[in-house]
This record gives structure tokens, C-alpha cells and sequence, in this order.
């Protein structure tokens, strides 16, 4: 029995004994397209809003959908409705149903006030246009001061720096001419009065001697650094094959050792970079190899390479004995030496050198010892850059 009185009630909401709106109009065209038009027109701007709604939050991802956006479009779809209805009913007096749309709009319009309203203060603290604008012009304002100062302490260090290479350079020049003094006064000495010194004299002799070569390599240390600072980068594209084997035979020509220098090489990618200074990493890398190498019978060294997107990273490994890698980080600073000079000899200069010339190219530098030798790594730009990549 409820089922047949739903189904009536259903049936007399759209069978209802109502005129059409259009006998209002006395079905004048002029009067009924007009209101027909109009509220068509509404209609399809009110259904039009929430599709471009949808379109920008979609294209937008840092906008976040909230309540009070779709309780909007919601609202916008029931006005548009409400429009269509009135169409519809022109022909057709569906008034009941255009009522229960017109409630159904209601309660949506003052659920949205409602949260218009409890969102007020959020939306009044949205900063105006004027505000942002202001905003911007103060950070922008605070990025040109802080590019000025940047500038400014780049070019003041960069001259600081002039200065120190400049005055390394001119201090480790002057120190040659004493050094190369008393390693010629040294010489005659004992050359022409070896007999009057005596075994204590010739020991001290060879100390002063010794000693003097030291001073003399540290010297010239300081001044291969100095240069280099001084020296600018001509760039060209580097066969590192061709690198790598020149410089394993001129070391194979000049090595008092007389152990067998094996280089296991890969093919190797080539490089832009200034061939002078990439010869010189090439040079003390496989030099350090070879003296770091003095617990092998025979001195092996494995050379690669591997290239990812924007860079080449090269690797040359020594089997030698290696080093401890919590100090690993004084590897690459002037005179820093991870071993005493009664086991391996050396300035401490090479790897600075071949840290200061691989950053110059915009590239890295860094080692790993496993126990089993040590492989440094080198990484330079695939192509060629001003500056380096932030």
C-alpha cells in the first residue's frame, strides 16, 4: 500500500492539473523567447563556472581543493538548475519539482554563506595585490643588495688571493737564490775539504745537503701551486687515451725503480679541458701510484672511467699501501701528508695541485682506500662551462 501511494504522489508531481508559465506570457514569442533566452543563457554560464573551475584546479596543482570551493560549484550548479526549470516550465508545469530544486538551492546557499562567513577571517588575511607587489619589491630590493655585496666580497677575495698567490710566488722565488747557495757551498765543501771533516763532518754535511734538497723541492712545490693560480685555462677537447699513455711512458723513462710499471687502461672518453694542466693531474696521479706502490713486486695501476648525464668521472687505482681514510680530508691541502717521509718521499704538494686544477675545470676530486691501494677520482664537465654548474 506505501509503495502505491509513493507511486501516486511521484505520478502527481509530474501529472498536475497546473498552466504552463507560458499562459502568463499569453505565449507572446517576443515575452517568452526573451525570458527562454535569458535564462538559458544564465544556465549555461552558471554550468560553464564550475567546469572552469575543474580545468584550473587541474592545471594548477598548488591549488588545494577546500570545502569552500566545492561548496561554491555546488551553489553554481543549483542556480543554473533553477534556470533550466524555469525554461521547462514554460511548456511544461513542472512546478513541484522547480520548488524542490529551489529548496535544494536554498539550504545549499546558506550552507555556503555559512562557510563564507566562518572562513572570513582566513580570507581577509589573503595579502593584497598592492601587498604583494610591495612584498616583491623588497625581496627584490634585498637580492640586488645581497648580488652587490656578493659582488663585492668575490672581487675583494679573489684580489686577496692575487695578492697571496703573488706574494707566495715572489717569497719562494726569493728563497731559491740562498737555498741554491748553500746547496753550492755545500757541494765545495765536500768537494775540496772532504778529508779535513771528518766522519761526524761529512754526516753533518749530508744533513745540510739533505736538508737543502727539501727546502729546494718544497720551493718549487710552492711555486708549481703558485703558478697555477696565475695561469689561465685554454680549452680544447683532450684524447685522455693518449694522456694517460704518454705520461705512464715518460715515467717508465724517468722511474729510478726497476719494478715493472703495468697500466691496465679502458677506453677512455675525452674532455674539454686545458691539455697543459690535465697532463700535470695525469702526471701526479700515475707518479703517486708508482711511489705509493713500494710494498709491490710488481706496480699495477688500473685506469677507467664512467660517464653520466652532464659529467666523466676518471679513476686510477694504485695497489699500494694505500692510506687511512679518516684523514682523507687533509689528502688534498698543501703539504699535508698522510705518510712520514722516511716511507715515501714527496713535497705534499701533487695532490694540491690536482685538486686546484680539477676545480678550476669545475670538477671534483676525491679518494678511497679499502685497504688494498687507492683510487682517486676525478670528475670533469662533459662539455665545456663559463662557470660551474650550481
Amino acid at each position: 500500500m506505501d509503495g502505491i501511494l509513493l507511486l501516486n504522489s511521484i505520478f502527481e508531481i509530474f501529472n498536475n492539473n497546473y498552466m504552463p508559465h507560458g499562459a502568463c506570457y499569453f505565449w507572446e514569442p517576443a515575452t517568452l523567447w526573451s525570458n527562454v533566452l535569458g535564462d538559458g543563457v544564465t544556465a549555461f554560464s552558471y554550468y560553464m563556472i564550475p567546469g572552469l573551475l575543474i580545468y584550473f584546479v587541474n592545471k594548477r596543482k598548488d591549488v588545494e581543493v577546500n570545502a569552500l570551493l566545492v561548496a561554491f560549484a555546488v551553489f553554481i550548479v543549483a542556480c543554473g538548475t533553477v534556470h533550466v526549470m524555469m525554461i521547462v516550465n514554460v511548456w511544461i508545469p513542472y512546478y513541484d519539482i522547480s520548488g524542490m530544486i529551489k529548496i535544494i538551492m536554498a539550504l545549499v546557499s546558506v550552507g555556503t554563506v555559512f562557510m563564507l562567513w566562518k572562513s572570513m577571517p582566513e580570507l581577509l588575511r589573503i595579502p593584497s595585490p598592492a601587498s604583494l607587489q610591495e612584498a616583491n619589491d623588497e625581496i627584490k630590493s634585498l637580492n640586488e643588495n645581497l648580488e652587490d655585496k656578493v659582488k663585492h666580497r668575490t672581487k675583494a677575495l679573489e684580489e686577496m688571493n692575487s695578492e697571496l698567490e703573488s706574494f707566495s710566488y715572489s717569497i719562494s722565488h726569493d728563497l731559491q737564490i740562498p737555498v741554491r747557495a748553500i746547496l753550492g757551498f755545500s757541494a765545495m765543501l765536500e768537494e775540496d775539504h772532504i778529508d779535513q771533516l771528518g766522519e761526524e763532518g761529512t754526516r753533518k754535511l749530508q744533513n745540510i745537503s739533505s736538508s737543502s734538497l727539501k727546502m729546494n723541492e718544497l720551493i718549487q712545490g710552492i711555486l708549481e701551486f703558485s703558478r697555477l693560480g696565475r695561469k689561465d685555462k685554454t680549452d680544447s677537447m683532450i684524447d685522455m687515451n693518449l694522456l694517460f699513455n704518454e705520461s705512464v711512458n715518460e715515467i717508465k723513462a724517468g722511474e729510478n725503480t726497476q719494478k715493472v710499471i703495468e697500466l691496465n687502461m679502458e677506453e677512455l672518453p675525452s674532455v674539454y679541458g686545458d691539455e697543459a694542466m690535465l697532463k700535470q693531474v695525469v702526471n701526479n696521479l700515475l707518479s703517486n701510484a708508482v711511489k705509493y706502490s713500494i710494498n709491490q713486486e710488481k706496480i699495477k695501476i688500473d685506469v677507467s672511467a664512467e660517464v653520466l648525464e652532464n659529467e666523466i668521472t676518471y679513476f686510477v687505482k694504485d695497489y699500494g699501501i694505500g692510506f687511512d681514510e679518516k684523514y682523507k680530508h687533509k689528502m688534498f691541502d698543501v703539504f699535508q701528508r698522510l705518510h712520514d717521509e722516511n716511507t715515501v718521499k714527496g713535497s705534499g704538494v701533487g695532490l694540491a695541485i690536482v685538486n686546484r686544477i680539477i676545480v678550476k675545470h669545475f670538477g671534483r676530486v676525491d679518494a678511497h682506500s679499502n685497504g688494498n691501494g687507492t683510487t682517486i677520482e676525478f670528475t670533469l664537465p662533459k662539455k665545456k662551462l663559463l662557470k660551474p654548474v650550481e
